[in-house]
């Protein structure tokens, strides 16, 4: 059960920082347009995409170490 929260938050974890990655590659590219209004609502959705895919790889990295701390615990209690 631990493992399929660990795979479903680092892959969405994962999926929010390639999405911050684009969206900060069209923040670049949009910078040579006439679209300068709206750069502070793009560089504001990077961050926040970005800090949320680093909590939830993040979480999903400290779930999976804890996860084999417990089950190597509990292999060399029972030997």
């Amino acid at each position: 059960m631990r493992s399929g929260f660990v795979a479903a938050f680092m892959g969405i974890g994962g999926i929010f920082l390639c999405f911050s990655l684009v969206v900060f590659i069209l923040g670049l590219l949009a910078r040579h347009g006439d679209v300068g209004h709206q750069l502070a609502t793009m560089n504001l959705m990077t961050v926040a995409a970005f800090v949320v895919g680093v909590v939830l790889f993040g979480l999903g990295y400290l779930l999976n170490r804890v996860g084999r701390a417990n089950q190597n615990d509990a292999v060399t209690t029972s030997r």
